[in-house]
């Protein structure tokens, strides 16, 4: 069954993890594979003849089938979803089971998790052939994993036997299980499996090209000091792949020192299965990757409230198109006018809007007639061409709540400013990823912002219950001595915060009173060994505000610039991973972009990456079993799902 998703025609270059056309890539819905592998069988496993094959769906009205199919290919894959439960309701079995199959993969692909959930609990394992028990493990690890919970989706994949899975299956189980790696921050487990799925794909140039890309941009999540320790410590293929990561993330452009250096490489390791125009594929996807002859319309406001924003953003995208050296820059208009008036003029692909409500207005139709990057999310359901990105607060806290389940952490302490809308949302998001994996919230408290008295919110904090870690959240002048008072106050578990704490620039006089704090930000904020042309470094002297409240955004205007290409083939392949400036970018079923951040840690020589939060020093003061209490003080203390 076809995604949910217009099939757009691949661009060569434009999708570090596109797959063959009957497949799907890193954490996507199994489309068109549920039901292909019951009509082909799956190898290795005793499949009783009888229900095999073409067989299996025999006896189903062949037009209602046609019709759910149809469905799905014109993008209503909730309304096929329901023409396949139509017909489970009279089928027997394992016709019945297959059909709930797939309406359990539409559902997936139309972003009801919910329902998508209920469906596959209620088939009776029992009734489960051979074939129809593998289906349901990938998909309950699809499911995990577009819920956020990558241990769970990686607990199922483990369940599968990987052997018995004929080629196309395994291209999809190494790709799901690559993202579910990632999300678990396991850039090195994530990258053996795309290791993997190269020996699978060797028959297929461009997908393995595509697939080589993507493993590098995988092993660069470890930053240049993880990238040193996995060459030291790694061997084989892996020791190799990770000596590419690091060679081509310190140019960060072509050059012909770095092809020469690439020669001499391969000539080294002649045995590695590195392709030839390696080079040329990562480099290529980083640029922007765009189609001779694009026009694309860049829908931004020209006037208001938020016109400092927008200048930052533009002046991203003019970036990203100054340093794009592909020889297929495409035309970029930033006129006024209307969104149907910019498409009606020929636009190929549009970069915004930006305003809320001009997303609520795209939002509000069933489909769009160009592939379309909002840069502000506004939730909803699914509208065809409309991809949403934004640099959500919410993000930040789902990330921390990952973060520490990762870590092994089980129990949190909440601080947070009374009274903040954006503070708000962080907790929101946070407390809902947080229990959605396990996790507990021990104590919270509210304080008032710049009161100052922080050995008091900290003491009281402390003496409310024990956790395994702190979750910070802090504005301004406030991260400056809140943090301190905590660590005075006597809390030897670690503290996490949010990029609030940090403006991109080290100051060792005012940041020492951070050491040691946690926080998550965006690559581009934290990468300061970088030196191309996109870096902080080199746009410091051109750009205005790199270190300013608004520095952000620069790195949003060069995703916008580079995701637009692409966004529709991701949009079909949710899942598909991109290394943005703003994060680790996938897109999920209903077109929103998720950004995976970085963790770092402040250090007397500034902030350092790191792959995962340490523990409390003494395991024997944190208490897994602490139960929820809160501030009653504060009435917004009560765990609520994130805001839209």
């Amino acid at each position: 069954m076809p995604m949910s998703r217009k099939p757009t025609a691949p661009r060569a270059g434009t999708d570090p993890t596109t797959r063959p056309a009957a497949t799907s890539s890193a954490g996507v819905v199994f489309a068109g594979l549920v039901l292909g592998l019951v009509l082909g069988g799956l190898a290795g496993c005793a499949i009783d003849p009888a229900k095999d094959a073409a067989r299996v769906l025999a006896d189903v009205p062949a037009a209602e089938l046609s019709q759910a199919r149809a469905l799905q290919d014109q993008g209503e894959p909730a309304k096929a979803a329901e023409t396949y439960l139509e017909l489970a309701e009279t089928a027997s079995s394992p016709a019945k089971e297959q059909l709930e199959l797939n309406a359990a993969e539409a559902l997936l692909a139309a972003g009801d998790l919910k329902e998508a959930n209920r469906v596959l609990n209620a088939i009776p394992a029992s009734k489960l052939t051979a074939t129809q028990r593998e289906l349901v493990l990938l998909l309950e690890a699809e499911l995990a994993l577009q819920r956020g919970r990558a241990s769970e989706a990686i607990a199922k994949l483990q369940q599968v036997n990987k052997g018995s899975l004929p080629a196309d299956l395994k291209i999809s189980y190494l790709g799901t299980e690559a993202a579910a790696y990632r999300l678990d921050n396991q850039p090195m487990r994530a990258a053996e499996s795309l290791n993997e799925l190269d020996r699978v794909l060797k028959n297929d140039p461009g997908a393995r090209l595509d697939n080589q890309v993507s493993l590098l941009f995988t092993l660069a999540m470890l930053g240049q000091n993880g990238l040193k320790e996995a060459v030291r410590s790694s061997g084989g293929r892996m020791k190799g792949w990770s000596e590419l990561a690091a060679l081509f993330s310190r140019y960060g452009a072509p050059s012909p020192k770095l092809d020469a250096q690439y020669r001499k490489w391969r000539s080294a390791h002649i045995g590695h299965p590195a392709l030839a125009n390696l080079p040329d594929g990562y480099f290529t996807t980083l640029a922007g990757g765009y189609a001779a002859g694009t026009d694309v319309l860049v829908k931004l406001p020209r006037s208001g409230a938020f016109g400092s924003a927008v200048k930052v953003i533009r002046d991203g995208i003019q970036a990203a198109y100054d340093a794009d050296r592909s020889g297929n820059r495409p035309d970029l208009d930033f006129a006024g006018g209307s969104y149907d008036a910019g498409v009606d003029g020929g636009a190929d692909l549009v970069i915004g809007p930006l305003l809320k409500s001009s997303v609520r207005a795209l939002a509000s139709r069933s489909s769009l007639p160009v592939p379309t990057l909002a840069l502000n999310r506004v939730g909803g359901g699914f509208t065809e061409n409309l991809y949403q990105f934004s640099l959500a607060p919410e993000d930040e806290g789902f990330n921390i709540a990952n973060y520490a389940s990762s870590a092994g952490f089980k129990s949190a302490i909440l601080v947070y400013p009374r009274g903040a809308e954006t503070s708000s949302r962080i907790t929101d998001a946070f407390a809902a990823q947080w229990r959605t994996l396990g996790g507990k919230i021990a104590a919270r408290k509210a304080y008032p912002p710049g009161d100052r008295r922080y050995n008091r919110t900290a003491a009281a904090l402390l003496a409310a219950g024990k956790a395994d870690f702190i979750f910070m959240v802090a504005f301004g002048k406030d991260p400056l001595a809140l943090y301190p008072s905590l660590r005075e106050a006597g809390a030897r578990m670690p503290v996490i915060a949010t990029s609030h704490v940090y403006d991109g620039d080290f100051n060792p006089n005012r940041d020492m009173a951070l050491s040691g704090l946690y926080f998550v930000d965006i690559p581009w904020i934290l990468d300061n060994q970088r030196s191309d042309a996109l870096s902080r470094k080199a746009l410091r002297d051109k750009l205005p505000n790199v270190n300013g409240p608004l520095a952000r955004l620069y790195a949003m205007g060069i995703d916008g610039y580079r995701l637009a290409p692409r966004i529709a083939q991701m949009g079909k392949n949710p899942g598909t991973f991109f290394p943005g400036e703003t994060g680790g970018l996938t897109v999920d079923s209903l077109g929103q972009i998720r950004r995976q951040l970085l963790l770092a840690q402040f250090t007397g020589s500034g902030p350092e990456v790191r792959n995962r939060m340490q523990a409390a020093a003494d395991k024997a003061d944190v208490d897994d079993e602490a139960s929820d209490t809160e501030d009653e003080s504060d009435p917004d203390a009560s765990d609520t799902d994130a805001k839209p």
